[in-house]
C-alpha cells in the first residue's frame, strides 16, 4: 500500500471570515515551470481544475503536474543537482523518510498566510511538510447485505461473525503492515490508549478474525470490487473510495467510528529552483474553498476546516473530517511505526514480515 484527533468547530464562520477565496500576491517561478507531483487519477484532475489552473491564471506562473513522487527519484534528483521538481503531495511515512535523508526544504511557515495555517489541524502542521487531504481506513459495508440500520458500527463488530453475517476482506500484499490498530480496537482496547501499540495482543486478536476473511485484497479498487458484487459484506479499507463507489450507485456505505485518519501533504524538494512559487502554490492550494470545491469531485477530507464552510450538510456528511465523523476517528502514529525497536528495526519493516508469515501459516 503505497496510500495512506482533531475536531472541527465553527467552520462555517471561520469559512465565512476569510472570504471565498484566499488572494495570494503575484509570482513568478526563478526558474522555468512549477512542477507539482501528486499520485495521480481523479483527485489529480481535481486539482489541476481548482487549483493548479487558477493559480496559472491568476499568476501567470506555468504549473506542470507530474506523477508519482517516488522517493527515489527525489533521491537521485538532490544528489545530482538537477532537481526538476518543485512540491510534492505525499504521504507522512514518505515525508518522514524523505525528512531524514535531508531532501526537503524546512516548510517556512513565515511565507503562509497564518489565517489559513490556523485551519489546519496542529497534527499535520509538520517541520517539512503540512497536510492538504486526508484519508481514513474505515468499515466499508455492503447495504444489501447489511442495511444501514443493521450495520457493524466497531470493529468488535466486524469480529462477530454471528452478529454480523457475510465475508470480510482485509488488505495484504508485499511489504504491507497488518492492522493491528484495528485489531486492538476490537480487542476493546479505547482508541486514546492505542499508542505504544500491544504487538502481541493484536496479532491475538488478527488470529480470532482470520476465519472471516474471504478475501484478502490487494488493491483498494479490488476491495471496493469485492464490496459492490456482493462477494464480500465488510472491508477493511479506505473509506473515501468507498463514497465514490456510493455515488456512482454501487450498494456501499462507510462507517467512521474508529476510523485510522492520515493524511496527504505538501512538501517543498531540496534545492527547488522556485521555491518562492512553490510556497505560494501551496498558500493557495490551502484555500478551504478550494478544497472544498475538489471535495465535491473526489470526497477525500479536506484538511482545512474552513472547507466545511462551503459544503452542504450533505456533502459533508460523506467526508472523513466532517466535524461529526472526525470526533469518531484517530490519527495513525506514523512515529510509532517508524522507531526502531530493540531488534534495531523498525515495525513497518518487522511487522510486514510478520504478517507475510502469518499469512503463509494460514
Amino acid at each position: 500500500m503505497k496510500r495512506r484527533q482533531f475536531i472541527l468547530s465553527a467552520s462555517a464562520a471561520v469559512g465565512a471570515a476569510a472570504g471565498p477565496f484566499f488572494h495570494i500576491r503575484p509570482a513568478k517561478a526563478d526558474s522555468g515551470e512549477l512542477v507539482i507531483v501528486s499520485w495521480g487519477g481523479d483527485y489529480d484532475d481535481a486539482l489541476r481544475q481548482f487549483v493548479c489552473e487558477p493559480y496559472q491564471k491568476q499568476t501567470g506562473v506555468r504549473v506542470r503536474v507530474d506523477t508519482p513522487p517516488e522517493n527515489a527519484k527525489v533521491k537521485a534528483m538532490v544528489e545530482s543537482g538537477n532537481v526538476i521538481w518543485d512540491v510534492l503531495l505525499t504521504d507522512v511515512p514518505a515525508v518522514s523518510l524523505l525528512s531524514s535523508s535531508n531532501l526537503l526544504e524546512p516548510m517556512d511557515y513565515d511565507a503562509l498566510d497564518k489565517k489559513l495555517v490556523a485551519a489546519i489541524p496542529k497534527e499535520l502542521q509538520l517541520k517539512n511538510a503540512i497536510g492538504q487531504r486526508i484519508f481514513s481506513w474505515n468499515i466499508v459495508y455492503n447495504t444489501n447485505a447489511l442495511p444501514k440500520a443493521k450495520h457493524p458500527e466497531s470493529w468488535a463488530d466486524v469480529w462477530d461473525g454471528k452478529k454480523f453475517a457475510g465475508g470480510r476482506s482485509f488488505n495484504f500484499s508485499g511489504g504491507t503492515s497488518p492492522q493491528l490498530e484495528i485489531a486492538l480496537l476490537a480487542d476493546g482496547v479505547p482508541m486514546d490508549k492505542l499508542y505504544p501499540l500491544d504487538v502481541e495482543r493484536a496479532w491475538r486478536s488478527m488470529d480470532k478474525l482470520r476465519p472471516l476473511v474471504a478475501k484478502w485484497f490487494v488493491s483498494h479498487a479490488e476491495a471496493i470490487q469485492l464490496l459492490a458484487n456482493g462477494e464480500v459484506a465488510i472491508a477493511s479499507t479506505v473509506g473515501a473510495r468507498g463514497i465514490s463507489a456510493k455515488h456512482n450507485g454501487a450498494p456501499i456505505d462507510v462507517e467512521y467510528s474508529q476510523g485510522k485518519l492520515g493524511s496527504d501533504n505538501w512538501c517543498v524538494v531540496k534545492g527547488s529552483r522556485n521555491k518562492k512559487a512553490a510556497l505560494d502554490f501551496i498558500n493557495f492550494a490551502l484555500d478551504g474553498q478550494r478544497q472544498a470545491e475538489i471535495a465535491k469531485k473526489v470526497p477525500y477530507g479536506p484538511s482545512s476546516a474552513n472547507a466545511f464552510g462551503f459544503l452542504s450538510p450533505q456533502e459533508a456528511a460523506d467526508l472523513c473530517t466532517a466535524p461529526d465523523n472526525i470526533k469518531r476517528q484517530f490519527w495513525w502514529n506514523v512515529d510509532w511505526w517508524g522507531t526502531p525497536g530493540p531488534d534495531g528495526k523498525i515495525p513497518r519493516e518487522s511487522q510486514a514480515a510478520r504478517y507475510a508469515t502469518w499469512m503463509a501459516k494460514g
